[in-house]
């Protein structure tokens, strides 16, 4: 049975796969379901030959300057790579999240359709224009960034450098639309469990033959089921998800606090951009977008949460002490679910929990974090911080 998720997803797919965050030998079987081809020695050259290429790819940006190193450099290639191996650890609970949500549509489709439930998974041509828009802004920035910084192409590793180890990253962009996409398709389906509560008699009282009271008891326990179903999907989500939001919120964080310092630091100011304001616009911009990338997913996982919880409200307007004693039941065991259910929260691997309140945490590291920098501005190892990369930048704008 093939659903729209089948559809919207293998796009998600195909990029995950291209940056080495899912197994290329993970194949969609005639049965609807993700599996692993381990027979097939083609899917075993492409993913040799992709890490292969990843590999050469970090080597050639590594060595582009002989021994020197910097701290910049460092922390992208460490962040690149980061993301690849938290991925790659997670690749079973990812697939297992991903057969578990077709899975669950399966289950839901005979309930939504017989209840003339409303359709509300975005369609594959929204996921495709959201995806094509992300990623032609991000070629459209990448080459506004190179006219600003009077940039020439000239060899294979200017590419290298500026579009995987460069501010802003694809990998980001790669590892926020996946997060987002599966977030919204688990919002759509609490949504959709709620919709179908709906469904009910007022105050549970059976009606006519459609809503005997059998009936009643049995959609009551089949929807407390899909909810529990659903919220372990949410936890699997977690666990395989968790590694990369880590990865993707910590490495923004650093990226901006030090990003931010050396723009507005007085040795940058006074000798690379005194007189250029578009150097400071496209590093603003950049700021912007680890900024939209990161309330993006905390805004859906807020609403997840919204309307995970949006059942307990429909359950406290029910007068349980007129009900029959087995719909009373079900109510009682629903809450309680519910209840359990809430105490498990969408995190970062079990680092932080990911909701609002997380804005006002980073908001005010961030602040801390450049007020300590700048206030250690004399310090040998910021003065070192300073004059690498202005070296840096020199160099890449000489050799380019």
């Amino acid at each position: 049975m093939i659903t729209e998720f089948h559809i919207t997803v293998r796009p998600i797919l195909f990029v995950s796969k291209c940056m080495g965050l899912i197994d290329i030998s993970y194949t969609v079987e005639p049965s609807g379901l993700l599996v692993q081809n381990k027979n097939s020695n083609f899917h075993a050259l492409l993913e040799i030959a992709r890490m292969i290429v990843l590999l050469v790819c970090t080597y050639i940006y590594f060595n582009e300057y002989g021994t020197e190193f910097h701290i910049l450099r460092i922390i992208s290639i460490v962040q690149f790579w980061n993301a690849i191996v938290a991925a790659r650890l997670s690749t079973i609970l990812m697939i297992k999240c991903i057969n578990g949500i077709i899975e669950f549509d399966r289950k839901i489709t005979l309930h939504s359709t017989n209840l003339l439930i409303p359709q509300r998974s975005w369609t594959k041509t929204h996921w495709n224009t959201i995806l094509i828009s992300l990623f032609t802004y991000f070629i459209g920035f990448k080459c506004l960034q190179i006219y600003f910084c009077s940039l020439q192409m000239r060899s294979i590793t200017f590419l290298i450098h500026h579009v995987l180890f460069t501010a802003p990253f694809v990998m980001d962009y790669v590892v926020t639309i996946s997060s987002c996409f599966f977030l919204q398709n688990m919002y759509v389906r609490f949504q959709t469990l709620n919709d179908l509560w709906k469904c009910l008699p007022a105050d549970l009282v059976p009606i006519s033959d459609q809503w005997t009271h059998i009936k009643i008891v049995v959609f009551m326990e089949n929807m407390r089921l899909l909810h529990a179903e659903l919220c372990d999907l949410l936890k699997m989500f977690t666990l395989g998800y968790g590694p990369m939001l880590l990865s993707l919120f910590i490495f923004s964080f650093i990226n901006m606090i030090l990003s931010i310092y050396i723009n507005f630091s007085h040795i940058l100011l006074s000798s690379v951009h005194s007189n250029n304001h578009s150097l400071q616009i496209v590093a603003l911009l950049v700021h912007v977008q680890i900024v939209t990338f990161l309330i993006s997913i905390v805004i859906l996982v807020s609403f997840i949460n919204e309307k995970r919880l949006k059942m307990i409200s429909c359950l406290r307007l029910y007068r349980i002490s007129n009900l029959h004693f087995d719909i009373k039941r079900q109510i009682k065991m629903f809450m309680n679910q519910i209840s359990v259910c809430a105490s498990d929260q969408i995190s970062a691997f079990g680092f932080f929990d990911i909701n609002l309140n997380l804005v006002t945490s980073i908001l005010v590291l961030l602040i801390s974090g450049i007020i300590t920098l700048i206030q250690m501005k004399d310090h040998p190892m910021i003065l070192k911080l300073n004059n690498d990369t202005y070296s840096l930048f020199q160099k890449l704008r000489t050799r380019n």
